[in-house]
C-alpha cells in the first residue's frame, strides 16, 4: 500500500479552510469530557518583516500550516442508526486567539447524543448536499493560547441511514484567512454497523448513478470557455466479449445508448465532460462484454453504438463511467494499488435491434462521491485553460496522465503533490474549494514541464504562508501554484487571500504572496493601481517561459523571461513593484503628467528622461502635515546622488536640471521618508520638462489640484534686470515662484535642490501672486512655478 512520506519530497500546503495534520490524542477521552489542555508543542518564532512587526502567518510549527490555528475532526467510529459514537475535535493554534469560535455541524443523519455543558446547540438549514436536510450546530467561544492545544469530545448518534460528512471549523475574531481553519470526515451511517463506514463507501451501492430529477438543471462549471476534447489524445478501451460466436440468423443490426454524466457540489450541478463512459452486456455466465467506449462532450452527453447481436436476444446494458481520460484521473489508494473509481448505471434489457436508448440525465446517488467527479472536472478545467495537447506543450506526442488520489484519508498534512511518485493527494474538502484542489494540480503540471526536476531550492518551506517568508524557492513553487487557478478562474482571491492589494505581506521574492499578486498582476487589467500599468496575456510571456526554462526561483524566472525575448521593462517591472519585488524598477515619469503614490515605505524609486537642452524639474508634494524627502540619483542602481531637497514640514521639495549644460539624459528621483518620520499619506510627483523658453509673457494653463510645477528657461543678456511674475486666476492656488542657475565652470552645479534657488517669490499666500527681481549675470536661468494647492490658471510673466 503507497502512502505518502513525511520527507521533504512532498509539496505540501496547508491553507486556511483545509484539514491540517492530525496530533495524536494521548489517552481516551470520554464522552460529553471537558476540553483538556496540553504544555506548547513548540515555541512560536515569527520573523520581523521589513517594518519590525510580525507578520500575520508567522506560526512556525512543525507542520504544514499556513493557518495559525488548526482544527480536526475524529470519529471513533461511523455509527449505525440508533448507535452512539464519539466525535473527538481537536484545536491546535500557534498565536493567541481571544474570543475564537469553535463550532461542529452534523448532517440530518447524526445528531447529537447529548448536550455537554459550556456548548451552545441549534438546528440551521442544509449547507452541503449531503446533509439531507437540517444541519445541527454545536459552538462554544474560547480563548486560544499560542502552542496549546484543546480536545473536546461530543457525543453523537446516528439517526437514518445515509452517506454524509461531519465537519468542525475555529474562527478567530479577525477576517484575517490565518486565523481560521476547517476539517472534514467522510461517513456512512448504515442500518447496521456492518454498513456503516469511514471515509467514501466503496461498496457498490454507493458507486451508482442515479438519474437527476428534473428541476436540477446542468450549468458548465466554466461557461465562457469553449469544450476542449481530449478524445484525440485518449487510447479508449476497445470493445470485447468472450461470448460463443451465434448460431442464430443476424441482421447485425447496430444499437445506441445515450446519456449524460453530471455531478452536483454545493454550487450546483454540472455535466462532467471529457470523462470516460462504457456500454456494457450483462451476462449471467461468464464476464459482462464491453461494447464500446467513448468520452462526453462540453455538456456531459456521450453516444455510443455496437452490433446488437447476443445469444440470448438483444443486449441487456448498462453504462459504467470511469474517473480518467488520457491526461488525469482519480483513483482511489487502497490495501491492493490505486483504483480508477467506476460508477454504474441502472440496466436496459433486452434492447430492441436498431433502438437508440437514452439512460438520461446519471450522477452519482451517494452525495459524498460527487466529490470524486468534481475534482475530475476541475482536472478538466485546468487542463482547458492549460495551452497545448499535453500539461507540457513541448511533449511531443506522450503526454502524462495527472494521477490525483481522492481522498486522503490518512492523518496528515492535508492536500498535496507527492514528487516521488508524481501524485497529487486531495483531501476530503478540497474538491469544494476549487483553488485548494486546482493548486496541487499546478504542482503537477510544474513538475512535468521540469521533467520532475524538483527545484532544489524549495528549503524552509513547511510552514509556508502567503504573507510570510519562507524561501526564494519555495516562494516561487508555492507562489506559481497559487497563480495557476487564479489563472484559470479568471479570480483575484486564492483562499481567502485577495492579491490585489499584497502590502501588509513581508516584501520581497521569498514570500509567495508577493510572487502570486506579482504573477497575477502582470495579466490582469492595467492602470487599476499605482504602478501596475501593464496587461498581458499568461499564455505568452508567462507560460512560454515556465515551458522553455527550468527556473528555481522567480528571480530566475524573471531573468529568463528576458532572455526569452519577453518585456522586463518598466511595464512588467511595476507589476512585480506593486507587489514589494523591486528587480531595478523606477516608476516612469514623463513631461506634465503626475503621479499619485502612497506613503514611501519603502522608499518609492523614479526614472524620468530629458529630451530638451533646457531647464527640467521634478517636483514633490507630500500630504498636509507630513515630511517627505527628494533625493535625485544620475544611475539607475541609485549609487550615484546628484542632490536633494530636504525641506521640512509638507513644503514642497523639488530638484531642478540644467541640460543647457549636462544635456538630455535619464534621472532617477527618490522619494522617502526622512530618518524617523511618522507621517502617512499620498503625495503627488510630477515631473516638467517642457523645452519652453519665457519671452514677454506666458501662459501655463493648469486644469486641477494635480499639477505641482512647470518650467521655463529665460535667458536675459548679462546685466539686464528682470522681474517674474506668477498670477493666480483663482483664490484657491497658492504659487511659488523660483530662480535655478548654474555655473558653466562648475558640473555640479547644474543640478539644483529648492535649497539652492538663486531667487525666489516673497510668499504671499492663496490668490495673491508671486514675484522676484534679478540682474542677469548672462547664460539661461530656469523659472520653477510650484503649485502648493489650487485650481486654476497662472499667468507669468517677464519684464
Amino acid at each position: 500500500m503507497l502512502r505518502r512520506s513525511a520527507s521533504p519530497s512532498a509539496l505540501r500546503r496547508r491553507r486556511p479552510g483545509t484539514r491540517s495534520k492530525a496530533i495524536a490524542v494521548i489517552g481516551a477521552l470520554a464522552i460529553g469530557a471537558p476540553l483538556t489542555l496540553l504544555g506548547p508543542a513548540s515555541a512560536a518564532d515569527p520573523s520581523p518583516t521589513a517594518s519590525g512587526k510580525a507578520p500575520k502567518g508567522s506560526c512556525t510549527a512543525p507542520k504544514d500550516w499556513s493557518s495559525c490555528v488548526q482544527v480536526t475532526t475524529r470519529l471513533d467510529r461511523a455509527p449505525s442508526v440508533g448507535q452512539r459514537a464519539r466525535l473527538d475535535i481537536t484545536v491546535d493554534t500557534r498565536v493567541d486567539l481571544s474570543g475564537a469560535r469553535v463550532q461542529a455541524d452534523l448532517p440530518a443523519a447524526v445528531d447529537w447524543a447529548s448536550a455537554p455543558a459550556g456548548w451552545q446547540f441549534k438546528d440551521i438549514g442544509q449547507l452541503l448536499p449531503e446533509d439531507g436536510g437540517t444541519v445541527h450546530r454545536a459552538q462554544r467561544t474560547i480563548d486560544l493560547a499560542a502552542g496549546k492545544t484543546l480536545r473536546f469530545s461530543l457525543p453523537v448518534k446516528g439517526v437514518k441511514a445515509a452517506a454524509t460528512s461531519v465537519r468542525a471549523r475555529v474562527d478567530g475574531t479577525s477576517a484575517e484567512p490565518t486565523d481560521r481553519d476547517e476539517h472534514m470526515q467522510l461517513l456512512t451511517v448504515g442500518a447496521t454497523p456492518a454498513a456503516s463506514h469511514l471515509g467514501l463507501d466503496q461498496r457498490r451501492n454507493s458507486t451508482a448513478l442515479h438519474q437527476l430529477p428534473d428541476g436540477v438543471e446542468l450549468t458548465p462549471a466554466k461557461p465562457e470557455r469553449p469544450f476542449e476534447p481530449v478524445a484525440a489524445r485518449t487510447k479508449l478501451p476497445k470493445p470485447h466479449s468472450d461470448d460463443a460466436p451465434s448460431t442464430e440468423p443476424s441482421a447485425k443490426a447496430l444499437s445506441c445508448v445515450t446519456g449524460t454524466v453530471g455531478y452536483t457540489e454545493p454550487g450546483g450541478a454540472h455535466p462532467s465532460p471529457n470523462i470516460q463512459v462504457e456500454a456494457w452486456d450483462d451476462d449471467s455466465f461468464g464476464g459482462d462484454d464491453r461494447l464500446d467506449s467513448a468520452l462526453t462532450d462540453g455538456s456531459g452527453g456521450f453516444r455510443m453504438c455496437f452490433d446488437n447481436n447476443d445469444t440470448s436476444g438483444g443486449q441487456d446494458v448498462y453504462v459504467k463511467v470511469r474517473t480518467e481520460s488520457g491526461l488525469w484521473r482519480i483513483v482511489e489508494d487502497n490495501f491492493f494499488g490505486r483504483d480508477v473509481y467506476e460508477f454504474r448505471s441502472g440496466q436496459r434489457d433486452d434492447i430492441g435491434d436498431g433502438r437508440t436508448v437514452d439512460f438520461g440525465r446519471i450522477a452519482p446517488g451517494d452525495q459524498t462521491m460527487n466529490r470524486v467527479f468534481h475534482a475530475y472536472d476541475l482536472a478538466n478545467q485546468a487542463k482547458n485553460w492549460t495551452p497545448g495537447e499535453c500539461w507540457d506543450s513541448r511533449d511531443s506526442g506522450d503526454c502524462r496522465r495527472m494521477e490525483i488520489v481522492y481522498p486522503d484519508d490518512d492523518d496528515g498534512d492535508g492536500s498535496r503533490y507527492q514528487w516521488g511518485d508524481k501524485s497529487v493527494w486531495l483531501e476530503a474538502a478540497a474538491p469544494d474549494d476549487r483553488t485548494d484542489t486546482v493548486h496541487e494540480y499546478g504542482h503537477a503540471v510544474m513538475a512535468d514541464v521540469y521533467e520532475d526536476n524538483r527545484p532544489p531550492a524549495i528549503d524552509n518551506c513547511s510552514p509556508h504562508a502567503m504573507d510570510t517568508r519562507s524561501s526564494k524557492g519555495c516562494a516561487w513553487v508555492e507562489g506559481f501554484a497559487n497563480f495557476y487557478p487564479m489563472a484559470i478562474f479568471n479570480n483575484d482571491e486564492y483562499r481567502g487571500w485577495h492579491v490585489e492589494d499584497t502590502t501588509s505581506y513581508d516584501s520581497g521574492d521569498d514570500t509567495e504572496g508577493r510572487v502570486t499578486g506579482s504573477l497575477w498582476d502582470l495579466m490582469d487589467p492595467s492602470g487599476e493601481r499605482y504602478w501596475d500599468h501593464h496587461q498581458e496575456s499568461a499564455k505568452n510571456a508567462i507560460w512560454d517561459t515556465l515551458l522553455d526554462r527550468r527556473s528555481n526561483t522567480f528571480q530566475e524566472f524573471w531573468t529568463h523571461r528576458g532572455q526569452e525575448g519577453h518585456d522586463v521593462g518598466s511595464g512588467p517591472g511595476g507589476a512585480l513593484y506593486q507587489n514589494g519585488i523591486d528587480y531595478g524598477f523606477r516608476n516612469q515619469l514623463t513631461d506634465g503628467q503626475s503621479k499619485t503614490l502612497p506613503t514611501p515605505d519603502p522608499q518609492h524609486n523614479y526614472r524620468y528622461d530629458t529630451t530638451f537642452r533646457f531647464w527640467s524639474v521634478v517636483a514633490l508634494r507630500p500630504p498636509a502635515g507630513v515630511d517627505y524627502d527628494l533625493d535625485l540619483y544620475d544611475d539607475q542602481a541609485l549609487q550615484q546622488r546628484l542632490d536633494v531637497s530636504l525641506a521640512t514640514g509638507d513644503t514642497v521639495d523639488f530638484i531642478a536640471v540644467d541640460s543647457n549644460a549636462r544635456g538630455p539624459g535619464d534621472y532617477y528621483p527618490v522619494v522617502k521618508r526622512p530618518l524617523g518620520g511618522t507621517g502617512t499619506g499620498d503625495y503627488r510627483i510630477e515631473v516638467a520638462d517642457s523645452g519652453k523658453l519665457l519671452i514677454g509673457s506666458d501662459t501655463k494653463v493648469m486644469n486641477g489640484a494635480d499639477d505641482v510645477t512647470a518650467v521655463w528657461d529665460t535667458c536675459p543678456a548679462a546685466g539686464t534686470e528682470v522681474t517674474i511674475t506668477a498670477t493666480p486666476s483663482d483664490a484657491s492656488q497658492d504659487a511659488e515662484l523660483f530662480l535655478m542657475d548654474s555655473d558653466p565652470a562648475n558640473a555640479n552645479t547644474a543640478v539644483r535642490g529648492r535649497y539652492a534657488a538663486t531667487a525666489s517669490g516673497t510668499a504671499n499666500g492663496p490668490g495673491q501672486a508671486e514675484s522676484f527681481k534679478f540682474t542677469s549675470q548672462g547664460g539661461c536661468y530656469g523659472v520653477v512655478l510650484v503649485n502648493k494647492a489650487g485650481t486654476g490658471t497662472y499667468t507669468v510673466t517677464e519684464s
